[in-house]
């Protein structure tokens, strides 16, 4: 393989790598919006179990059926808010967390990937440039001793 095929291999591998790169920033940054909605359903959840063992805690007996019975509604929409807050919290992990870190590691191999292959064409180039060094170095000793058997002659 020639010099210059070499060089255009290392442009393609060196463009490939930046791409790389660049689907694996926008993975990580997909990662990182991920992070931010769980906490906030994270809280979201908190909030919802504090309301509701703070409903459980100041429960007391009602004095007629009626405030029992609005009492016993307040009570199932505390558990339905907090029932319906870990639901989004698991389904966020589920289908938005989960997949986006996979990517993610997919991402970061695909990267490592492409810099090894980059990697691989830089150093045959400069296995190249060493053997050319190193003939060069041979012509020019070839040369010097050429001339020094001249001038002996």
């Amino acid at each position: 393989m020639s010099s210059y095929a070499l060089y255009t291999l290392r442009d393609l591998r060196v463009a490939e790598e930046r791409q790389a790169e660049q689907s694996l920033g926008q993975a990580a940054a997909v990662v990182r919006r991920a992070e931010v909605e769980t906490e906030r359903l994270t809280a979201c959840t908190v909030e919802a179990r504090a309301a509701e063992a703070a409903a459980r805690a100041t429960e007391t007996a009602p004095a007629t059926a009626a405030r029992a019975q609005t009492a016993r509604r307040f009570s199932e929409r505390l558990r339905l808010a907090t029932r319906t807050a870990v639901e989004a919290l698991d389904r966020h992990r589920a289908q938005v967390v989960m997949p986006a870190v996979r990517a993610e590691a997919a991402a970061r191999a695909a990267h490592l990937r492409s810099r090894q292959r980059r990697e691989v064409v830089e150093k045959a180039i400069a296995r190249r440039e060493a053997l050319r060094r190193r003939e060069q170095e041979r012509r020019e000793e070839a040369a010097a001793d050429d001339l020094g058997q001249r001038r002996k002659s």
